[in-house]
């Protein structure tokens, strides 16, 4: 008598798809150079800008008549990538737990499983960035754009947040 087991487990490509992601990273934030990048760094980490003669000149042009004792200008921190990651991290994992039978039992490619991590990841800091309020513009700020929303000014920053698979 000749007996014929056949194994359809799916061990191997599991593995394969474990070695595939070792070593994967996800990029989200204002990735790159540029202006975009300067003002979220600006708004991320604060600033303290020394008043210039011509930068006292500009603003009192523009209605803002600041004291002969003021040195600088202080942009608060207002952290929308580490306090958004912070606030979104277990979203982030949860999804990833979600997603990660679908990746070893039912063929769910690793480019698409960190696709739709990094795109999550960029998601929720694009609403963190809408959502924050604090610290609140300055009143001078408000009527120079129209809006008490810090982060929002064009819409340009937030746009700019992204991310990259390395």
């Amino acid at each position: 008598m000749r007996i014929r087991i056949k194994d359809k487990n799916r061990i191997p490509q599991a593995i394969k798809k474990v070695e595939d992601l070792n070593g994967s990273k996800i990029n989200a934030g204002v990735l790159g150079e540029g202006e975009q990048q300067m003002i979220a760094g600006v708004h991320e980490y604060g600033i303290q800008i020394n008043v210039t003669p011509k930068m006292r000149g500009f603003l009192a042009s523009k209605g803002l008549h600041l004291k002969k004792s003021t040195t600088h200008i202080t942009i608060p921190e207002r952290s929308f990538i580490r306090s958004g990651w912070d606030a979104h991290e277990k979203e982030v994992l949860d999804k990833s737990d979600q997603m990660i039978p679908d990746l070893i039992a039912k063929g769910l490619s690793v480019e698409t499983f960190l696709e739709a991590l990094g795109q999550e990841s960029r998601d929720l800091l694009r609403d963190y960035a809408r959502d924050l309020r604090n610290p609140a513009n300055h009143p001078f700020t408000i009527d120079q754009k129209g809006s008490s929303n810090p982060l929002v000014d064009s819409g340009g920053m937030i746009g700019a947040i992204t991310y990259e698979i390395l």
